[in-house]
């Protein structure tokens, strides 16, 4: 009876440190899978707070910039700022150190007048 007990304690013992080894070696490389080599591919660059729910972001996507707006419900792309600020600064001019949400309030500002 004891070598019978010694036995299922051991085989126990075995296929949990096998469980947890396989569980192991799953996480690390399902980790390193999905980890992109490009950390920085998709950054957010700029963010406003419209209202409690209620948020405009300027995104990065590797060359190019995008404002999006999101809320609890959904998320918009509203533009693709590389051509649309491009085509503005013809007819709006925009200092050359603004930054990117400054431009948005400055374009925002002038929508609202007319």
């Amino acid at each position: 009876m004891n070598s019978y007990l010694i036995n299922f304690t051991v085989y126990t013992f075995a296929m949990i440190g096998f469980i947890a080894l396989a569980l192991f070696v799953y996480k690390k490389s399902m980790y390193s899978a999905s980890v992109s080599k490009d950390k920085d591919f998709l950054k957010v660059e700029n963010s406003l707070r419209l209202s409690a729910a209620k948020t405009i972001y300027v995104l990065k996507a590797g060359d190019e910039k995008f404002l999006i707006a999101g809320d609890a419900a959904n998320t918009t792309m509203l533009a693709k700022l590389n051509n649309t600020l491009a085509a503005d600064k013809t007819s709006f001019p925009i200092k050359e150190k603004t930054s990117g949400i400054s431009i948005i309030k400055q374009q925002m500002q002038r929508i609202s007048r007319g």
